[in-house]
């Protein structure tokens, strides 16, 4: 007798003399009790978020009180938490983190779209009602770092970190069983693929007043300052070498930064063996790997030749 458990995605099959993979089962049944779940979780949230939302909001003005934090104000999975955590913990320096202040953006649960109105994916988190206050009724002078992430990395961590909450809540538990193409298909018809270039034109123009695609960015560097009113903001992209994130934070705060180590890693969260087995497939996807390339974030965050130079990794032998 064999049981017909794949580690690479290929789904469990009936033939004779084989059984079903009692895991994948039980995960079946997981899937359908999660699916029936989903309203009473979020009666559940909606009862402890205010109480959390006020926490943060305390903390929020108190910070305020004692200085001025660094608002780490980026898109969720561009690697933000690894330039928050250096800076906390830096001596002298505080942080605020929140990937969203635009109201659009925020998700209020499984009744509403996941995808705003105007393309961006949506998130819910207890940080964004309290710093949009910060950010827009405070008259302090705030410095915000942002991080530029490459748009393909970009969707498949959010497609796959924030599967449970949003984008696989129906096959979470069972995605390591699942055909890989099938997910694939799943990812392709359903996730907000826009959303990294749309943060910046969304997000953080009508937030900061910037307009990165009429200041320029440094793409060779990799990083670049920017000042407008109250805000310096810092935009950094995620692919530099970490020694080169803590020059330019150091540069930009006046202080001797912490390292920049990797935290908050991709499969702290997603479903087992998932995210890679995407990675591995996104090169089998010519068209779509070259439309997130053409995107306009890309275009104005990556030069040419470092645009190529992503094709090649995403395409590999395919290029």
């Amino acid at each position: 007798m064999t049981i017909l458990a794949s580690p690479t995605g290929h789904p469990p099959r009936s033939a004779p003399g084989d059984r079903i993979d009692p895991a994948f089962v039980r995960a079946r049944v997981r899937d359908f009790v999660e699916v029936l779940n989903t309203p009473f979780r979020f009666v559940q949230d909606a009862m402890r978020f205010p109480h959390s939302e006020r926490r943060m909001s305390r903390r929020i003005d108190a910070l305020l009180h004692q200085g001025s934090p660094v608002v780490v104000y980026s898109a969720p999975k561009t690697a933000s938490t690894s330039i928050a955590a250096a800076l906390t913990r830096t001596a002298g320096l505080s942080t605020v983190k929140v990937h969203f202040v635009q109201p659009e953006h925020f998700w209020l649960g499984p009744l509403q779209s996941k995808t705003a109105p105007d393309g961006l994916l949506r998130h819910r988190a207890i940080e964004q009602r309290p710093s949009r206050r910060m950010l827009f009724a405070s008259d302090m002078p705030l410095r915000i770092v942002s991080v530029v992430r490459d748009p393909i990395a970009f969707n498949l961590s959010n497609y796959t970190f924030f599967g449970r909450a949003y984008w696989m809540r129906t096959f979470w538990r069972s995605a390591p069983w699942i055909d890989t193409d099938r997910i694939m298909g799943h990812f392709l018809r359903t996730f907000p693929h826009d959303s990294s270039s749309l943060w910046w034109q969304r997000e953080f123009a009508p937030t900061t007043g910037i307009d990165i695609a009429r200041e320029g960015f440094d793409a060779e560097r990799g990083w670049q300052r920017y000042r407008n009113g109250r805000f310096d903001c810092l935009v950094i992209r995620s692919d530099i070498a970490d020694d080169d994130k803590q020059t330019a934070l150091a540069e930009w705060t006046g202080m001797p930064v912490s390292k920049v180590e990797r935290e908050n890693a991709n499969d702290t969260q997603s479903a087992p063996g998932v995210y890679e087995r995407m990675k591995a497939a996104v090169a089998g996807e010519r068209a779509y790997v070259e439309r997130m390339l053409a995107l306009p974030a890309a275009q104005m965050f990556f030069n040419a030749k470092q645009r190529e130079a992503l094709a090649g990794k995403w395409l590999g032998a395919h290029a």
